[in-house]
C-alpha cells in the first residue's frame, strides 16, 4: 500500500509518516518546506518538494499506485491568515481543490483533509460536536470550510473523503521558532528561553489539546470504510484554561508557576475565547481514543525540547 503525506516534513505530517511506515505503507511525502524540515522526514519515505498552489506542478506526483492521499499541507494560523490572506487561501483551498481533481483522475481510493476547529468560531453550546454551527473567524478557517466542501462535492466523483477537525495538537517536533502558531509550542519557547510568559488575552481562555502521536493515531485509523465520507472531531473533551497549561510547563522546566513571570497584551485578531470538543463520533466509528494525558504529553515535550538543544545556551 502507498500513501502520499502533503505537509509531510511538518509536525504532525512527519508523526503521521512514522506511523504509516511502522504500519508497512510506502509514503511519498510532498512538501514545499515552507514551514517544515527537511530533517523531519524519514529515511524511509520518498521525498518531493512540490507547491500544490501550481496545477502544473501535480504533474510530477506518480501517475498510478497511490491507496491514500492525507493532505495536511497548509499555512497554518489564524492571525497570519489576515497577513497574507491571498497566499493563505492559495495555500488551503486552492491546493485541495487540485489534489482532489488529480486524485479522480488517477484513482486514489481515498483523501483524508486535515481541517480545523476554527471553523466553528466562538461555538455557543460546549462540548463541541461535528453537527455544531459553522462560523470560520478567519481567511485560514474560510479556506479550511472551503477545502471541507470540496471534499463532499469530490465523494460524488468517487474520491473517499475523509475530514478530521484538528482541535489544539501539541507536541514533539511543534515549531518553537514561530510565536504566531501553536499555543502550547508558544508558551514553552518563553519558559525554555527563562523569558516572562507573554499571553495574548485572558488567561482564562480554554482549549482542548490532543498530543501529535495521538493525532497521528486518529489518521491512521481512517483508513478504514467506516470513514468514508465522513467528518470527525479530533479532541480530548477536555477543557483547559490557559493558566493551567503555562502552570503545567512551566513545572515541567522545574520552575515555580507562583513566582514566574507573565506579561499580558492584547489578543491576536478574531481569537476564538474557547472551546473544547466531543469526539464521541470518531470513537464509536473508528474506536480511537486519546492516550496522552496532557500533563504527561507536556512533560514529553519539555524533554524533547531540552534534548533538542534549540534553547541552549
Amino acid at each position: 500500500m502507498r500513501a502520499i503525506v502533503t505537509g509531510g516534513a511538518g509536525f504532525i505530517g512527519s508523526h503521521l509518516t512514522e506511523r504509516l511506515l511502522r504500519e508497512g505503507w510506502s509514503v511519498l511525502v510532498v512538501d514545499n518546506l515552507s514551514s517544515g524540515y527537511f530533517n523531519n522526514v524519514p529515511p524511509e519515505a520518498e521525498f518531493l518538494w512540490l507547491d500544490l498552489t501550481n496545477e502544473d506542478s501535480l504533474d510530477m506526483l506518480p501517475k498510478d499506485g497511490v491507496d491514500a492521499v492525507f493532505h495536511l499541507a497548509s499555512h497554518v494560523g489564524q492571525e497570519l491568515s489576515f497577513q497574507r490572506p491571498i497566499y493563505d487561501f492559495k495555500a488551503n483551498a486552492l491546493s485541495t481543490l487540485l489534489l482532489l481533481k488529480w486524485c479522480v483522475n488517477c484513482r486514489v481510493k481515498q483523501f483524508i483533509f486535515a481541517s480545523s476547529v476554527n471553523v466553528y468560531g466562538n461555538a455557543l453550546e460546549m462540548p463541541i460536536k461535528e453537527s455544531a454551527l459553522i462560523a470560520p473567524p478567519s481567511p485560514y478557517a474560510v479556506g479550511k470550510m472551503a477545502s471541507e466542501y470540496l471534499c463532499r462535492i469530490y465523494q460524488d466523483f468517487g474520491v473517499n473523503a475523509t475530514v478530521l477537525r484538528l482541535f489544539n495538537v501539541y507536541g514533539p517536533r511543534q515549531d518553537m521558532r514561530n510565536l504566531l502558531q501553536g499555543m502550547a509550542s508558544i508558551y514553552m519557547a518563553y519558559v525554555a528561553r527563562k523569558e516572562p510568559v507573554f499571553i495574548r488575552g485572558s488567561r482564562d481562555r480554554f482549549r482542548d489539546f490532543s498530543y501529535v502521536e495521538d493525532v497521528a493515531d486518529a489518521f491512521y485509523r481512517c483508513l478504514n470504510e467506516n470513514a468514508y465520507g465522513k467528518t470527525f472531531n479530533i479532541a480530548s473533551g477536555q477543557k483547559t484554561y490557559v493558566w493551567q497549561l503555562i502552570e503545567m510547563i512551566i513545572k515541567a522546566f522545574g520552575q515555580d508557576p507562583t513566582t514566574y513571570p507573565i506579561k499580558y497584551g492584547e489578543p491576536t485578531t478574531n481569537d476564538q475565547f474557547g472551546f473544547y470538543g466531543d469526539s464521541s463520533l470518531i470513537r464509536s466509528q473508528l474506536g480511537w481514543a486519546p492516550r496522552v494525558g496532557l500533563e504527561g504529553g507536556i512533560t514529553k515535550m519539555a524533554q524533547w525540547v531540552k534534548a533538542s538543544g534549540l534553547f541552549s545556551e
